[in-house]
């Protein structure tokens, strides 16, 4: 039966096309195997960088993203983008907030390093902008686009994608997805595939990408799809997400909004906890790593591209998700910032690391070092982590 409904998917499905190989991933039916891996079966070792915690560099959120380029790191906290050494000391902020030259309004979900032209770029989602500032801090130029710019990623040295925030299934043209150049001139305009008998339920889980290979990696989170991107080809489809009995509930809308008086309020649906919703996804030779939203919990999982298998990675020390940490004795590891280069980073607040770690006996000498130095008040950990 399973079978037969994903063969009368892809029947039904546009992206179905002759000689075209799609590989279905079996989430919904394995929804709740749970496996305990240790961290020396996939990593050789790993390294902390508490960063450095003083005026000018306070995190008062979480982390959106972190990317290392010539020995510097690279992190946004939804607000500003921060550079640090690879020990964490502070180097600069660079962003600010306001109305006037230079400045954004809303703060940062992502950004891109420009290594040719050393520049980075991030987008003003309110005024529909792409912003430009060198390493230093310095505005260089403001783009105007015609959507309204969300999470993106390099598909070559020249251009880009970039997820419409704006998009709406319920009024053409449907456009989800632009390639672009640094000066915002469109090179894609990808239609999305609405199907004319689906609901499409208001989402609030995000589009993806990600690397693999030289190759980039994109999800709607409208869809079950995961496709390939280029600067110069149309998507074409990758991998399809079999969510099995819980596919029913993926148009149920996440949020609750209503208006009184003029003031909106936005509340989770609490009908969409069985939905699977994807947070974030990374990929190697050997597996499809995934973070989603199931239950009313974040989960991490992992599909093994050899024996087909789906299941969560589960730590049962601590009762968190991750790979158990062996080399250290530390807390769950996964890659919640993606994989470059055979790393994949984690990042914890330091009040988290805190909390579980503290006077545990069994810590390494490197590890316990962090722990007995860092404050619940200081900025977050990076952990970086060398795959096999």
């Amino acid at each position: 039966m399973k079978n037969l409904l994903f063969l009368l998917l892809i029947s039904i499905c546009p992206f179905a096309v002759v000689g075209q190989s799609v590989v279905r991933v079996p989430i919904g039916q394995n929804i709740d195997e749970k496996k305990e891996v240790k961290l020396s079966e996939v990593a050789r070792e790993m390294t902390f960088v508490p960063l450095e915690t003083k005026e000018g560099c306070m995190m008062d959120a979480d982390i959106s993203k972190v990317e290392v380029f010539e020995n510097v790191i690279f992190v946004s906290d939804f607000t500003f983008i921060y550079r640090f050494d690879m020990d964490g000391k502070f180097i600069n902020r660079i962003g600010k907030i306001g109305n006037g030259p230079g400045e954004y309004v809303k703060g940062i979900q992502t950004f891109l390093i420009d290594k040719q032209k050393r520049r980075l770029m991030f987008f003003d989602s309110i005024s529909k902008r792409i912003m430009q500032y060198d390493f230093e801090g310095n505005f260089i130029t403001g783009k105007n686009v015609s959507f309204l710019p969300g999470m993106c990623e390099w598909v070559s040295d020249d251009s880009f994608a970039v997820y419409n925030m704006g998009f709406s299934y319920e009024r053409e043209p449907w456009r989800d997805l632009y390639v672009m150049t640094d000066d915002a001139k469109a090179l894609q305009k990808n239609k999305f595939k609405k199907q004319a008998d689906k609901r499409y339920g208001l989402m609030i889980y995000p589009p993806i990408f990600f690397r693999y290979n030289g190759m980039v990696r994109y999800k709607n989170p409208h869809e079950n799809i995961i496709y390939n991107i280029s600067r110069d080809d149309k998507p074409n489809p990758v991998y399809y997400l079999d969510y099995g009995k819980y596919e029913r509930y993926s148009d149920v809308d996440d949020a609750i909004i209503k208006v009184k008086n003029g003031v909106g309020t936005n509340l989770r649906n609490p009908k969409s906890t069985e939905k699977i919703g994807l947070i974030g996804m990374s990929e190697t030779d050997d597996f499809l790593f995934m973070d989603y939203g199931h239950r009313e919990g974040r989960r991490f999982a992992a599909y093994n591209k050899k024996d087909k298998s789906f299941y969560q990675i589960f730590d049962n020390d601590f009762e968190l998700y991750g790979f158990k940490d062996d080399l250290h004795n530390g807390l769950p590891l996964l890659p919640k910032h993606n994989i470059a280069n055979n790393v994949f980073i984690m990042s914890y607040h330091a009040w988290k690391v805190k909390e579980y770690l503290q006077g545990k006996s069994n810590l390494s000498p490197r590890l316990k070092k962090i722990v007995d130095a860092i404050d619940e008040s200081d900025n977050p950990i990076l952990i970086f982590v060398e795959l096999k």
